[in-house]
C-alpha cells in the first residue's frame, strides 16, 4: 500500500492537522501520485464540508465537490447542456426505452491499477439500488444490469424512461474488486467514507474530516492533462471572513462560499479575480404539507408573502442574484416562469388570521454553515414575527435533514435548502421532489397530489420531448398553485481565483464547479 502526502508551505502545515487516509494505490500498474511543492498545489477554500467521501452521496454538494476529482462517470454534460461521453463511449436505448446498452472505453484504470470494466458498472449500480440513498433517487427506474463482456453493459429499467442516461452523470463508478473486500454488512459505507476507490484524474491521499482533504494527480488517468495542478488541497472553511483573509494572505488559491460584503472587500486586491458562473441553484423554504399548521395552504401562502425578497437580494446576496420566479432556476429549459413573488405583509397577516394561526410557533431546519442560508433564516425569523408567527431555528447538516423527513412526525414545519436539477433536465428534478412516491426520501414537503403524480410519471415515460415538456409544465403550474414552497432566490456562483489558476467554466452537473477543470496557467 503506497500513499503520499503533499508537502505544503510551512505556514499551511502549521495551521492544519492532516490525517492519513488509506488509498487504493497498491497492486497494479497505476502510477503513484507524485509529491508536489507548494507552487504545484492549488488550495481550495470552501464551506462545502463533506460528511462522507462515499460517492453514493454525490447528491450532496458537499460530498460531490470533494470526490468529483477522484471518480469517473459514464457520461457528463457540457456547458451547453449536451451529453458527452466519459467512461461510456456509446449508449443505445431499445425501442420503448425500457433498456439501454452501454459500451465502455477499454483504456481506463482505477487508482489500484485494476481495469475499469462492465462488472464495475454493474456492481456500482446494484450497490446504489441496494442502499437506496443519495443518487438512488435519480435511478428509481433502474431494475438490473448485466455485464455482457468487459466493455458492454445491458441495463434493464422498470419502465420507459428516456431520461435515464442523463441520470448516469451523477453516478461515480467504483472499483468493485477493491470495495468488495471491505463490504462488511453496510455495503462498504464505513470504508468508503474515508477511502478512495475511483479512476478519476486525482487520488485522494489524505483526509481529515471537517478540516482538509488532499488529492494528487493520477498520471495514468485516461483523461490525464499535464496542465492540471499536481495536487489539490481542500480546506474546509465555513466562515466567509476567514476565506477572505486566507485569499489575501495566500493560504487559499480558489474560494467558494464568500458572501457579498467580503467579495466587495476583495475587489481591489491585486492578484485576485472574481469569476461569476451561471448557476442551477435555487434557494427554497420547503413547507411540511402534511403536519402542523403548514398543512393549511393559507398558512403556507402567508409565509410566502411575509418574506422580504428584495432585501434578500440586496442585503444577503449584495445584488449577485435574482428573486426566484419558478420551481427551478432560469438556466433550466422547460420551466414555468411565474414571476417573482412580492412581499405583502398585510395580506400575509389576513391569511394567518383567517387560518386561526396568529401567535403560533413554527420550526425550521437550516444549514448554518452556508452563509446565504444563515442570513436567510434570520431574515425569515424577523419577517414571520412581523405577521404574528414565532420561528424556532434548528441547525442541521443536509444528511441530518434528510433523516428528519423520513417520517411526518419528525419533519420540521419548514426546511431551508438549496435544490436544483442535478443534470440539465427538469423532469427528473420535479419527479424526485414533488412525486408522492418519494415522501420520506427527497420529497421535502411531503407533498401529495394525485394529479401532479400522474403528470410527472407520464412525462418521465414520454418519448416525445415536446409532449413531455407540456406535461411537466402542467405539473409546475399545479405545484405553484399549491404553495408547496417559498421560492426565494437564484444566486450567482462567484469563484475567487488567484493569478496563475484558471480553467473554470460552467458545468451543469456540478453545483459549484468541476474541480478537474482547474489548470495552472503560469
Amino acid at each position: 500500500m503506497r500513499t503520499t502526502r503533499t508537502r505544503l508551505a510551512t505556514a499551511l502545515i502549521a495551521t492544519l492537522a492532516v490525517g492519513a487516509l488509506t488509498t487504493a494505490c497498491a497492486g497494479g500498474s497505476g502510477t503513484a501520485p507524485t509529491t508536489a511543492a507548494r507552487d504545484e498545489t492549488v488550495i481550495i477554500g470552501t464551506g462545502a464540508t463533506p460528511q462522507t467521501l462515499d460517492p453514493v452521496l454525490a447528491s450532496d454538494v458537499q460530498t460531490d465537490f470533494t470526490v468529483g476529482g477522484a471518480y469517473d462517470k459514464l457520461i457528463d454534460y457540457d456547458e451547453d447542456g449536451a451529453i458527452v461521453p466519459m467512461l461510456a463511449t456509446e449508449w443505445v436505448y431499445n425501442d420503448d426505452a425500457t433498456a439501454v446498452t452501454v459500451t465502455l472505453r477499454d483504456d481506463a484504470t482505477f487508482h489500484s491499477g485494476n481495469p475499469v470494466t462492465a462488472a464495475d458498472v454493474v456492481y456500482t449500480l446494484d450497490r446504489i439500488k441496494a442502499l437506496g440513498v443519495g443518487v438512488a433517487s435519480f435511478l428509481s427506474s433502474y431494475a438490473s444490469s448485466t455485464a455482457v463482456d468487459d466493455t458492454t453493459v445491458e441495463i434493464t429499467l422498470s419502465g420507459t424512461n428516456t431520461t435515464f442516461v442523463g441520470a448516469l452523470s451523477k453516478v461515480y463508478i467504483l472499483d468493485s474488486a477493491l470495495v468488495s473486500e471491505h463490504e462488511g454488512d453496510d455495503h462498504a459505507q464505513a470504508w468508503l467514507a474515508t477511502n478512495d476507490a475511483g479512476s478519476g484524474p486525482y487520488v485522494i491521499t489524505d483526509y481529515t474530516a471537517n478540516q482538509q482533504a488532499t488529492l494528487e494527480r493520477y498520471d495514468d488517468s485516461w483523461r490525464f492533462d499535464e496542465a492540471r495542478p499536481a495536487s489539490l488541497v481542500y480546506r474546509y472553511i465555513t466562515e466567509s471572513s476567514t476565506l477572505r483573509d486566507e485569499l489575501k494572505s495566500g493560504g487559499v488559491d480558489v474560494a467558494t462560499g464568500i458572501v457579498g460584503t467580503d467579495l466587495d472587500a476583495l475587489a481591489s486586491v491585486d492578484g485576485l479575480e472574481a469569476q461569476e458562473l451561471p448557476s442551477p441553484l435555487q434557494l427554497f423554504v420547503m413547507m411540511n404539507t402534511q403536519e402542523g399548521i403548514t398543512a393549511d395552504p393559507r398558512v403556507r401562502e402567508a409565509i410566502k408573502l411575509a418574506y422580504d425578497y428584495d432585501g434578500h437580494i440586496t442585503s444577503i446576496l449584495s445584488g449577485r442574484g435574482s428573486v426566484a420566479s419558478g420551481l427551478v432556476a432560469p438556466t433550466v429549459a422547460c420551466r414555468v416562469d411565474a414571476g417573482p413573488t412580492e412581499q405583502d405583509v398585510d395580506e400575509a397577516k389576513a391569511l394567518l388570521e383567517e387560518a386561526g394561526a396568529v401567535g403560533a410557533t413554527v420550526t425550521m431546519a437550516y444549514q448554518a454553515q452556508i452563509p446565504e442560508h444563515q442570513k436567510a433564516a434570520t431574515l425569515l425569523q424577523s419577517n414571520l414575527k412581523d405577521i404574528g408567527l414565532t420561528l424556532e431555528l434548528q441547525t442541521v447538516t443536509y444528511p441530518e435533514y434528510v433523516a428528519m423527513i423520513e417520517s411526518p412526525e419528525t419533519t420540521p414545519d419548514l426546511g431551508l435548502l438549496w435544490d436544483f436539477p442535478y443534470y440539465p433536465e427538469i423532469g427528473p428534478m420535479l419527479f424526485r421532489v414533488y412525486d408522492s412516491q418519494f415522501i420520506g426520501q427527497t420529497n421535502y414537503a411531503l407533498y401529495s397530489n394525485p394529479e401532479v403524480d400522474a403528470l410527472l410519471e407520464e412525462g418521465i415515460s414520454t418519448v416525445d420531448p415536446d409532449a413531455a415538456c407540456d406535461l411537466f409544465t402542467q405539473a409546475q403550474e399545479q405545484i405553484l398553485a399549491d404553495d408547496v414552497s417559498v421560492n426565494v432566490s437564484n444566486p450567482v456562483t462567484t469563484i475567487m481565483l488567484r493569478d496563475g489558476v484558471g480553467g473554470i467554466r460552467y458545468s451543469p452537473t456540478y453545483q459549484l464547479f468541476d474541480p478537474t477543470m482547474l489548470v495552472v496557467t503560469e
